[in-house]
């Protein structure tokens, strides 16, 4: 592909996550200016941070003078699932090119790895710099916006944060209608409700993950030692 064709596929690929990042980076730079702190601040917590459930808890760290030990375990627990991403997509950045594997690494969020599920291989290294650089810019926009509208608008962020959840629905139904093999979603979302009703919504997430990538793999040993 030429990169203006990636840069077009990114484009398409991501407008699902461009909908979902203004809206819920709006409500996160109002939130930040709620809290006294102005479009520099966004600007700066959404390029070096850029992480949005974080970013959200981060506020009131910002206005309380929290320890960076506190900081640092809220982030770890907070993004615990970002682990798993990472290890999905291990042989994916070793290919890529030096420069830019590191902004790969640390750009990684729960949309963006969404969207690197459904690309082909041959179209991989471009697109997804693309994907992560476009859905980056995305979320940056929406923060200063955010920041900007709540200095001359009241606002009320009730239930903003349902934009998210919106977002992720789409995209896995998406998925869902691209894949052949419908399994592995069955069983995330098998493990998603057992650890949710044995563990409760504050905590199910990272064990949900856990023991989805457990069974994924068990399956593709099984898989292997029979061919």
């Amino acid at each position: 592909m030429t990169k203006a064709e990636q840069r077009k596929r990114a484009v398409k690929l991501t407008l699902p996550v461009f909908c979902g990042y203004i809206v819920l980076g709006i409500a996160f730079g109002a939130t930040l200016a709620q809290a006294g702190y102005g479009p520099v601040w966004a600007l700066a917590i959404s390029t070096l941070v850029y992480a949005g459930s974080l970013q959200f808890v981060m506020v009131p760290f910002l206005a309380g003078g929290t320890s960076l030990i506190a900081v640092a375990l809220t982030a770890l627990m907070v993004n615990a699932r970002h682990l798993f991403y990472g290890l999905s997509c291990i042989e994916r950045f070793r290919r890529m090119d030096k420069r830019i594997r590191p902004y790969m690494i640390t750009s990684l969020t729960d949309e963006t790895y969404s969207v690197f599920c459904g690309l082909s291989g041959d179209e991989e290294d471009g697109v997804m710099f693309r994907v992560t650089l476009y859905d980056q810019i995305y979320w940056v926009i929406g923060s200063i916006l955010g920041t900007l509208l709540a200095q001359g608008l009241p606002f009320d962020l009730t239930g903003i944060d349902f934009s998210m959840t919106a977002l992720f629905v789409v995209i896995c139904v998406e998925k869902a209608l691209e894949m052949k093999n419908r399994v592995p979603m069955a069983i995330g979302a098998v493990c998603a409700l057992a650890m949710l009703f044995l563990l409760g919504p504050s905590a199910f997430l990272a064990p949900a993950l856990g023991l989805t990538a457990v069974l994924l793999t068990v399956m593709d040993i099984r898989k292997g030692v029979r061919a």
